[in-house]
């Protein structure tokens, strides 16, 4: 694991504002990747926050984080209120435990948050932190949700099968996510690896 933290901080370094991953414990434990383009929500606290010696990730202290700073953080022009997790959030959540006891990596081509992905510059679509966790985790199986995710993962061709879903963020003329569909997914999951 301490060769895995190292190699993962020369790419993005000690105190980043990236956020390559979310899983509970150590990546290298985890047979599914969850890929989605760019992470969505900016958080002040940095990935090594979460991040546990001999451990991997907290998830459960990142996801208290991730909740406090939601309900804090103002607005943005136009919106009356915010949910307590985002669409996306919600979802992979009810993937994730549905998947058990099969351990998910929650990704994205790119590590960078944005709001929306129109707001991440070609500057900053730089995939080697994925491709970095792809080599070096070695998924037995992908979900990517997104056409982003989808057009990315077709062009790489990774040897774990790739399952194609709609972003989960949909909404307006795309078909919301219902959790009877995020659990059914997660189900998915478990019959394949199973």
């Amino acid at each position: 694991m301490e060769d895995f933290q190292q190699a993962l901080k020369t790419h993005i370094g000690d105190c980043s504002t990236l956020r390559p991953f979310v899983c509970e414990g150590s990546p290298l434990d985890c047979k599914v990747f969850i890929v989605g383009f760019n992470p969505a929500s900016n958080m002040d606290a940095g990935f090594w926050d979460f991040w546990r010696a001999g451990f991997g990730f907290d998830k459960a202290a990142w996801f208290d984080v991730y909740r406090y700073e939601r309900r804090v953080k103002p607005l943005s022009p136009g919106k009356k209120r915010r949910t307590a997790v985002s669409r996306t959030r919600r979802i992979i959540e009810l993937i994730v435990a549905g998947a058990a006891p099969f351990k998910c990596l929650e990704t994205n081509i790119y590590s960078l948050p944005t709001e929306s992905a129109k707001q991440l510059a070609a500057a900053d679509r730089d995939s080697a932190v994925f491709e970095f966790l792809l080599e070096r985790v070695n998924p037995q199986l992908i979900v990517a949700h997104g056409r982003d995710a989808q057009d990315y993962l077709r062009e790489k061709r990774p040897a774990a099968p790739v399952i194609e879903v709609r972003h989960f963020s949909a909404r307006g003329k795309d078909k919301p996510w219902t959790n009877a569909e995020a659990c059914e997914l997660g189900y998915e999951i478990k019959r394949r690896l199973g």
